[in-house]
């Protein structure tokens, strides 16, 4: 017997193992795999939508994003918040009841609190991303005292006409809408842009997305003594006034050497504290003279309502 091996002949096979398969755990690890994937495109989806308070909700989205990033305090802020709470003072109120229409981040009553004034506040803006105490939108003012707590004295609007529509036919439709809200009694506190981003020459060159319309400084009186009887007029800031001149050039941009050029003079050079109390000066020396007044960066006019003509909301 021939007992060697032949290994070119010799084959070993591996044996055919059948997988034991634990068929409800396989269910199951399907089951949760199926969720577990499902959850993750829920969450990316939730990622990329805003909630109702979201950036796709918001009126004026570049104005909402600025104010969101910007500085609460700077050389401009500073001096309009003096001067209102001056106009404030001159009223002689124990505890002054106010009404901030255009309330935006409330920096008005932050700045306020920090003058030392006693107050009551209440806010509407109509982005509801600011968190207003009411939102509210004097295009269309359903049921807009709903809510106030109060019967204010004070009604401030603070750089808020210029956002909301082009067509001053329009704008006297909001005034007349603002001066059913509110008490025949009150004090109006408005402030308005001319020279901040040289708004009264109503350069060609030059667009700012959220100032819907530019004019001067008459034409905004004209626009408001339709509603309002102006009492008084004050030009406001007046070293805040040279950042913005760079864009007097045909040739500036927001990245050139002349936007530069501007970047840092409005966020670096004139926010030297120094300069805080010499254009507070400036506005109620300058403010009050003439031509100047319509010569810095905003104007301010104190009015009172007009006889009414309709129904008080309040």
């Amino acid at each position: 017997m021939n007992t060697s091996l032949n290994s070119d002949n010799l084959q070993i096979e591996a044996p055919k193992v059948s997988p034991v398969i634990n068929k409800p755990l396989q269910k199951k690890t399907e089951i949760a795999t199926k969720e577990i994937s499902a959850a993750t495109e829920t969450l990316a989806k939730e990622s990329v939508q805003p909630s109702h308070h979201g950036a796709d909700r918001d009126r004026s989205p570049y104005l909402v994003n600025r104010l969101l990033q910007a500085k609460e305090k700077n050389l401009f802020a500073h001096v309009k918040f003096h001067l209102v709470k001056q106009e404030i003072d001159r009223l002689g109120l124990t505890e002054t009841k106010i009404l901030d229409i255009g309330c935006g981040l409330q920096v008005s009553r932050q700045y306020l609190e920090e003058l030392g004034l006693s107050f009551r506040y209440f806010g509407m803006d109509y982005e509801p991303r600011f968190e207003p105490d009411a939102v509210v939108d004097l295009m269309n003012p359903v049921n807009a005292a709903t809510g106030i707590p109060f019967e204010p004295d004070v009604i401030l609007a603070l750089d808020v006409l210029e956002h909301l529509h082009e067509d001053v036919e329009v704008l006297e439709d909001v005034l007349a809408n603002l001066r059913a809200l509110v008490p025949d009694e009150c004090t109006m506190i408005i402030t308005l842009p001319q020279m901040y981003r040289l708004d009264r020459f109503k350069l060609s060159h030059l667009f700012y997305p959220e100032h819907k319309i530019r004019l001067r400084q008459d034409e905004w009186r004209k626009l408001l003594e339709t509603q309002f009887d102006v009492e008084r007029v004050q030009g406001l800031g007046y070293l805040s006034v040279i950042p913005y001149l760079p864009m007097a050039s045909k040739r500036y941009t927001p990245e050139n050497r002349l936007g530069k050029l501007f970047n840092y003079l409005r966020g670096t050079f004139f926010e030297w504290g120094p300069f805080k109390p010499a254009d507070l000066f400036l506005s109620n020396t300058l403010g009050k003279l003439g031509l100047f007044k319509s010569l810095s960066n905003d104007v301010l006019f104190v009015a009172k309502p007009k006889p009414r003509k309709s129904h008080n909301l309040l």
